[in-house]
């Protein structure tokens, strides 16, 4: 139930989709690289490259959609939530800020995690190279001793299984402010 009125509600409306499909994409790619993958290649079993591929793209998915959430988001908020005490005074603002703290861990620990894996095949990887970069599969090849997936996997394993735990965190926040949160 929103809290004011929005002046538009096709653009709000899309704004919805955009963030919601945005939101599902991200944190299911995260459960399935920490649920499909990471276990795969922590004991072996899935190849050093294809982590660092499921790896890489969930770090292309993150920073892509570490732009379409916070957008759609703030407008949401702008249209939902005015005036800004809204989001300290009632139980659908503090959800909203609870996600928005719960995705900017989430994206931290995402990229704290495959930076960790890249500086194991490349120590002198700096932040803005990683930036431009991420983990691509060439970066493997321009290395000298590159380590093995499962060395790669118990690197990003704390990070991303953090990252997996805030993700589920995220669907049930989105879950009770779409069921309606009292007050």
């Amino acid at each position: 139930m929103p809290l004011s009125l929005p002046a538009d509600p096709v653009l709000l409306t899309t704004a919805f989709v955009f963030h919601v499909l945005s939101g599902a994409l991200w944190t299911g790619a995260t459960l399935y690289v920490v649920y499909a993958t990471l276990p795969r290649a922590t004991d072996g079993t899935l190849g050093r490259d294809a982590f660092v591929d499921a790896a890489h793209r969930l770090l292309m998915i993150t920073r892509w959609t570490g732009v379409v959430l916070p957008v759609t988001g703030t407008y949401m908020v702008w249209r939902l939530y005015t005036p800004l005490e809204v989001l300290v005074t009632t139980g659908q603002g503090w959800a909203v800020l609870a996600m928005l703290s719960l995705w900017g861990a989430m994206n931290g620990l995402v990229e704290l995690g495959v930076l960790r894996m890249r500086r194991e095949v490349d120590p002198d990887v700096g932040w803005g190279r990683y930036m431009t970069e991420g983990f691509p599969m060439d970066a493997l090849a321009g290395a000298g001793s590159v380590p093995g997936g499962a060395r790669l996997a118990s690197v990003a394993r704390p990070y991303l299984l953090a990252s997996g735990g805030l993700a589920v965190l995220l669907l049930v926040d989105a879950a009770l402010l779409a069921g309606g949160i009292p007050g």
